[in-house]
């Protein structure tokens, strides 16, 4: 089943979208369109909306980005017929897709070619319960050139590529401000940045740089910093690199919008420090990639692309031969840039009340920089915990439903909430911190469901208390997929 957008612009045609409506639910595809279908496509600022659609191409809903400055938003449009634009990243954190474009109202020309000081590049934030700010407005970055893509931690620091002779390349700036760094003079000409487990990297296809790189290390705020190809992928002019996916640390999947056989999505392996590429998978004939996410579940990889011919696909990775499927056809005059599958949010929530003697709030540790349900190491952490003390984890898996329990007078505590039907492992804790390793449900049965936990840490100093016991806050875990 597939869906095609014509009812869906009609629709348009006839009364305006609100900014906000329905939040989009973790699961779904969140389509990057360019264009209302109403005029042939040009190099004048263009309209643009997020299309919501679930895995299998039906329309869920339609969020029309601003077309003119509201309140603190500016407009936020982008280049009909620049191919290069129009990229969504979903947020470390999971809370926000991260959009980058130019603040000018729908038609105006060349849009590219004008400077960022009478043009600011705007990076758009859209919560996932809909939500869209467009305050965050650059005029020192990618003047007289394109502006491509944005990727954020947490909605607050942001990182920008794009292309521009002095200032252009990899950016950083943070939600609200005016002006960026250049994180590194070369590459200049940028297309998709991302956060992998805790990495900035960027994809592009200039000079030396034909592929994906890491930008710096870890995720760099300062300029300075060195760009690295990885390791195997080419250095000279041919491929054509846009969007990426890990599937893990040693897999990674490269959108080329070549329409020759080398382009479609391109599946590398990482051996001894080397990235090998294993395969191409080609939608058809004639026909690239530039838009791209997935999930991985159990071992097997699921892609989402928007291809060189204006189409939705999908694609299970199971070898050479996998077969495509298309969910979702673009109609004429308009452009699907970009896919992001969403992911649940990786949430952090408290409640209860402080303790004047807490042993540290508990924190989430996991392999690849985020809650990640399905084959994937998941632990909580209790820090600040005094050597030699007892460190208790209070679990359950499901709504958290709380109850009192009652702490000592002194500190003052009023309550601490567990969960129940908690599960109590103990630790002796010999090193100032205490870590509880658990296992991972698989992805349907756990994506999106709450982890209630609280920890307590019986300290042996505390004996003048009616209980040696110090506590943390409560606080639910959201995981992610």
């Amino acid at each position: 089943m597939h869906t095609n957008l014509r009812f869906v612009l009609s629709t348009l045609a006839l009364a305006a979208f609100a900014v906000a409506q329905s939040p989009f639910t973790p699961g779904n595809l969140v389509v990057s369109r360019i264009g209302d279908g109403s005029a042939a496509l040009t190099s004048a600022a263009t309209a643009r909306f997020l299309d919501e659609f679930t895995p299998a191409g039906v329309l869920v809903q339609t969020i029309a980005l601003p077309t003119a400055p509201s309140g603190g938003n500016f407009a936020f449009t982008a280049s009909g017929s620049a191919t290069s634009e129009g990229f969504v990243s979903q947020s470390a954190d999971g809370r926000y897709l991260i959009l980058a474009g130019y603040s000018a109202v729908p038609g105006t020309l060349s849009v590219v070619s004008t400077t960022s000081a009478a043009t600011p590049r705007v990076v758009a934030r859209v919560a996932l319960d809909g939500t869209v700010d467009t305050s965050t407005a650059l005029v020192d970055a990618y003047s007289g050139n394109n502006i491509r893509s944005a990727a954020s931690t947490n909605g607050t620091d942001l990182w920008t590529a794009g292309t521009a002779t002095t200032t252009g390349g990899v950016r950083y700036t943070t939600f609200g401000a005016t002006t960026t760094t250049q994180l590194s003079t070369s590459p200049t000409n940028t297309r998709v940045v991302n956060i992998v487990a805790g990495q900035l990297y960027t994809s592009a296809a200039s000079g030396a740089f034909q592929g994906v790189a890491a930008v710096g290390t870890g995720l760099p705020t300062t300029s300075g910093q060195t760009t690295t190809l990885l390791s195997g992928f080419p250095t000279t002019t041919g491929p054509s690199a846009y969007d990426y996916y890990f599937a893990d640390a040693n897999t990674l999947y490269v959108a080329d919008d070549r329409i020759t056989a080398a382009g479609g999505i391109q599946k590398w392996v990482l051996a001894v420090g080397t990235w090998t590429l294993v395969q191409t998978l080609t939608p058809a004939t004639g026909v690239g990639c530039r838009g791209l996410s997935g999930f991985t579940e159990g071992g097997v990889t699921t892609l989402f692309a928007t291809t060189t011919n204006n189409l939705l696909v999908s694609v299970v990775d199971t070898g050479p031969t996998s077969t495509f499927s298309t969910l979702v056809t673009g109609v004429t005059n308009t452009a699907l840039r970009d896919v992001q599958w969403v992911r649940t949010p990786s949430s952090v929530t408290y409640s209860g009340t402080s303790c004047a003697n807490s042993f540290g709030t508990p924190t989430v540790a996991v392999a690849g920089g985020r809650p990640v349900a399905g084959n994937a190491s998941f632990a909580i952490n209790a820090g600040n915990c005094g050597p030699a003390n007892i460190t208790v984890f209070l679990l359950r898996f499901g709504p958290v439903l709380p109850f009192g329990v009652p702490l000592p007078s002194t500190p003052a505590c009023a309550l601490v909430y567990v969960a129940a039907d908690a599960i109590l492992p103990t630790f002796s804790d010999l090193g100032g911190a205490a870590t509880l390793p658990i296992a991972i449900p698989n992805n349907a049965s756990i994506a999106g469901v709450e982890l209630a936990n609280q920890v307590a840490a019986f300290d042996f100093s505390l004996l003048g208390f009616d209980l040696p016991i110090g506590t943390s806050d409560a606080m639910s875990v959201i995981l992610g997929n």
